[in-house]
């Protein structure tokens, strides 16, 4: 019965993957011809070689070991809070510049407004009725320009704030590609195909 691999589920597959295309090299399949028993050699290979998953894997062990680091810190980063105090504090002060303040100019604006026509229509307050529209006006003016420039700072804090993070993931994300094909180059070159060849060619006394 095949021993189960000590590795972490996710990269058995990986091992596997490798095994079955290692048991398909030249150098493989030379030795078993040569060998006499290429058809139930390959079994007989493939079960030594799980068998011995340790030794074959220690082969690839500097490469494995930078792979197994990297995906660790990946998964602690993504486990880890995002780290936002700042940014929450740029996006408050934008917030309020391109919320509250637009929410308390318009109704300035309207009271300013509503007076201003309301006294317009009483003769004698012709001078205050033009001062409350010219200031209804300006808050409504207010409103707007508070409302515009708060929203593209909400913008431009979004976008400079999930930039470095967006980037960062993408710079780890491809290192820990290459971390893995590294791995899985070395096991296959240095470990599964040599072993596989010395397997093939041992004696059967010399089988392990």
């Amino acid at each position: 019965m095949d021993r189960p691999l000590r590795l972490p589920q996710q990269d058995r597959a990986d091992f596997e993957t490798e095994l079955g295309r290692a048991l398909t090299a030249p150098q493989v399949r030379e030795a078993l011809r040569d060998a006499g028993g290429e058809v139930l050699g390959v079994e007989r290979l493939r079960r030594a070689a799980r068998e011995n998953a340790e030794f074959v894997l220690a082969a690839a062990a500097p490469e494995y070991e930078r792979y197994a680091a990297l995906r660790a810190d990946a998964d602690a980063m993504a486990r880890l809070p995002v780290d936002a105090p700042a940014r929450e504090r740029a996006s408050g002060w934008w917030g309020v510049l391109g919320v509250i303040v637009p929410i308390f100019a318009v109704a300035a604006a309207l009271v300013f407004l509503l007076l201003g026509y309301v006294s317009g229509l009483s003769e004698g307050l012709e001078v205050p009725a033009h001062a409350l529209l010219g200031a209804g006006w300006v808050a409504a003016g207010v409103a707007a320009a508070s409302l515009l420039v708060g929203g593209l700072g909400l913008l431009g804090a979004a976008a400079r704030s999930a930039k470095p993070s967006t980037d960062e993931g993408a710079d780890g994300a491809r290192e820990l590609v290459r971390a893995r094909d590294a791995w899985r180059v070395a096991l296959a070159e240095r470990g599964l195909v040599p072993y596989l060849v010395a397997q093939a060619n041992a004696a059967p006394g010399q089988r392990c």
